[in-house]
């Protein structure tokens, strides 16, 4: 039968057999034992051992259609895979198969551990290049040794193709199996016979001894066949006589239950991930191996880098570490959570920063071309801190130092950030220019140094090293040394445009001098005002509260005049008075409505109508006219953040440092002020958003 009929049918008559769930994920090696060699015939007792094979290890299942996913990984990496199987069936040669194939059943992994890649794959004869043994015969339930490159064919699935067979036959041993044999007598139960010839000999000795595998691979040389009928049933004959059934098992590429794992490390990766703001740090191997069986898994494989990886320090090139894991529930092809990290290559210690900006620094400091300059600074510091590299973290930095005064673009060019955060740095009093002209501002090679380290400053531990050598302040040293909030620090903070010298991703924020000098300010203004409390002020009746109307108002008592205007006069400054002195005159003569003289009010109505401003001047009107000028002429001093001084009259002090207090606070509202330049003498119009501190002159 032609192979792909074979292969059809054993695929497409599955649906005629009960299911049966009972599984064969696993070769078993059968021997025959050396006592019972001195006691038999050996080639009754190999044969015998070969029948129990052909009824124990042989499939009785048919299993769903595969693409032999466990040999995907060895064709990524190009990698040759040594297996043992059971020969299950042979088909003669045909049109499209003009030297036969070799069925395999349960073709594992050899090597520790005998782990199952397959349940059965193909081998084309013609693809089989050498023999180990020179003239091979193989029969049905013989245990076949290879080594095979493999290919991706059809539709994602995966064969074997150029084989050196290495052994066919059967083991012996005491108490396990030990030596495989191969040229025993399988009498006339052998179905076909392979040899080697002038040219398969000629491909191994110059090609595979030489470990030009692909050259061997390639030499169109292969082994020479002789066929003979087979005494056993066709293997799709033999499964539809057991009527088994058929299994659903596939055999996946991860395990689901927990194994230990070996790689290889190639290198550290800072990757950036799909919805996620910042770089992962990944840590990229190869030759992911089952640690029992030596089974391939992956050719290549990222993990992510967590903190039991850390915990192992500085990884190198092919160094060989083992871990834990299972595939996940959803796809059996990645991964689950991976844990017990170990190193199994000794080499000293060296550790490495567990903080997350720290260590993506890190990786970014061995590999630049992934790397951002605040991150590789970061770990700079933290390396220097801690004695790790100091020797090359140093050399590197003395090789990249400016030697000349650099401009804002050139300090922000060279340390591989924004302008504007060089700019923000001056207006925070960090860093001030050696020298200014017109727009071009130019810093010292110190100061270089002063932002690589507070740029790089992304850990607690490093915030409070470089707290010690420069005037930096987090959003909590401002809270705490001023009392403010932190809530309204952090707003003032935004509302005044000040961003964090070490920029915005990480939650520690750095800033600088003047910004702790901005809310010192703005405390001391408030103290510098009067206690409201304390302030002594005239109690008026509201002009808009209704007063209580009396029910019956007596008729006996009219509205004394004269009475209500001399307590009006009293309430008013010196001007006022003077100026309603017409008014009062024009009064006067209004007789009619005024109540009858009594010898207590007739003398003060007299005495106050002649003379109404004399009577009052000196006892109220002039405290009141002093303290309106005084008012008047009240003059603020105000000090910008660039430390200009400008003069600004106000007619009440504590109302106006208040409101411009309020508007300062006001996000959406930019408020402005025409003021005087001290200094020029020019008047200005400045930002309320623009001022550091207020006093009275």
């Amino acid at each position: 039968m032609k192979p792909e009929n074979l292969k059809k049918l054993l695929h497409n008559n599955r649906h005629k057999f009960q299911k049966n769930h009972d599984k064969e994920d696993q070769l078993n090696i059968n021997y025959v034992k050396i006592k019972d060699l001195r006691s038999t015939n050996k080639a009754i007792a190999f044969n015998m051992v070969r029948n129990q094979v052909i009824d124990n290890q042989l499939n009785k299942y048919m299993h769903p259609n595969s693409v032999h996913i466990r040999l995907k990984p060895y064709f990524d990496s190009d990698t040759w895979v040594k297996w043992l199987g059971v020969l299950g069936d042979v088909t003669l040669p045909n049109k499209t198969n003009l030297n036969g194939s070799l069925l395999i059943d349960k073709i594992s992994c050899y090597s520790k551990k005998l782990e199952i890649l397959d349940y059965h794959v193909w081998l084309n004869i013609d693809n089989i290049k050498y023999l180990g043994h020179p003239d091979q015969q193989l029969a049905i339930g013989d245990y076949i040794e290879g080594y095979s490159q493999v290919k991706q064919y059809g539709q994602g699935k995966y064969g074997l193709v150029a084989t050196y067979l290495k052994k066919a036959g059967m083991f012996i041993g005491t108490n396990k199996p030990e030596t495989f044999v191969s040229s025993y007598d399988r009498q006339d139960s052998w179905v076909v016979e392979l040899k080697n010839n002038n040219l398969t000999k000629k491909n191994y000795t110059e090609n595979y001894l030489t470990k030009n595998r692909a050259a061997f691979a390639e030499n169109g040389a292969h082994v020479d066949a002789k066929f003979q009928p087979s005494r056993y049933k066709k293997f799709q004959q033999r499964l539809q006589n057991l009527q088994q059934g058929e299994s659903d098992d596939v055999l996946p590429l991860i395990d689901k239950n927990k194994q230990q794992y070996s790689a290889t490390v190639v290198r550290s990766h800072a990757v950036k991930l799909p919805n996620i703001a910042h770089k992962m740090p990944q840590l990229e191997v190869k030759n992911v191996t089952v640690e029992d069986s030596d089974r391939l898994v992956f050719a290549k494989y990222y993990l992510p880098y967590v903190s039991d990886i850390k915990k192992l320090g500085e990884l190198h090139t092919n160094d060989i570490i083992r871990f834990t894991s299972e595939a996940t529930p959803s796809n059996s092809g990645v991964f689950n959570m991976v844990t017990d990290f170990e190193l199994l290559t000794p080499h000293p210690f060296v550790p490495v920063p567990s903080n997350p900006n720290a260590f993506l620094g890190y990786i970014m400091w061995r590999h630049p071309e992934e790397g951002e300059s605040s991150y590789i600074a970061n770990y700079q510091n933290w390396a220097l801190a801690k004695k790790v590299h100091t020797e090359e973290i140093a050399s590197e930095i003395d090789s990249l130092r400016p030697t000349s005064d650099l401009s804002e673009l050139d300090l922000a060019k060279n340390l591989g950030v924004d302008k504007t955060l060089v700019e923000n740095a001056r207006k925070q009093g960090l860093i001030k220019p050696i020298e200014e002209s017109g727009l071009t501002r130019r810093y010292d090679s110190k100061t270089w140094n002063l932002l690589r380290q507070v740029i790089g400053a992304q850990d607690g531990a490093t915030v409070e090293r470089l707290k010690q050598i420069f005037p930096i302040y987090t959003t909590d040293d401002i809270a705490k040394k001023t009392g403010i909030n932190r809530s309204e620090v952090e707003t003032r903070i935004k509302q005044e445009e000040f961003f964090p010298l070490n920029g915005l991703h990480y939650s520690i924020n750095i800033y600088g001098p003047k910004v702790l000098k901005l809310f010192k300010a703005r405390k001391s203004v408030q103290d510098l005002l009067p206690n409201k409390t304390g302030v002594v002020k005239k109690r008026e009746i509201p002009v808009d509260k209704p007063l209580p109307l009396p029910t019956e108002p007596k008729k006996t008592e009219p509205i004394d005049v004269k009475k209500h205007l001399i307590k009006f006069v009293k309430t008013q400054p010196t001007e006022l008075v003077e100026k309603d002195k017409p008014e009062v005159t024009k009064t006067k003569p209004a007789k009619p409505i005024e109540p009858k003289p009594t010898e207590s009010t007739t003398p003060k109505i007299e005495k106050t109508a002649t003379k109404p401003a004399v009577a009052q001047k000196p006892e109220v009107q002039p405290t009141e006219a002093k303290e309106k000028k005084q008012a008047v002429t009240t003059m603020l001093l105000i000090t910008a953040f660039d430390e200009t001084v400008y003069e600004y009259p106000v007619a009440d002090a504590e109302q106006a440092v208040t409101e411009i207090m309020a508007a300062a606070e006001k996000s959406l509202v930019n408020q402005m002020l025409r003021v005087k330049n001290v200094a020029s003498g020019q008047m200005e119009t400045i930002s309320v958003k623009a001022i550091l501190k207020i006093k009275q002159k």
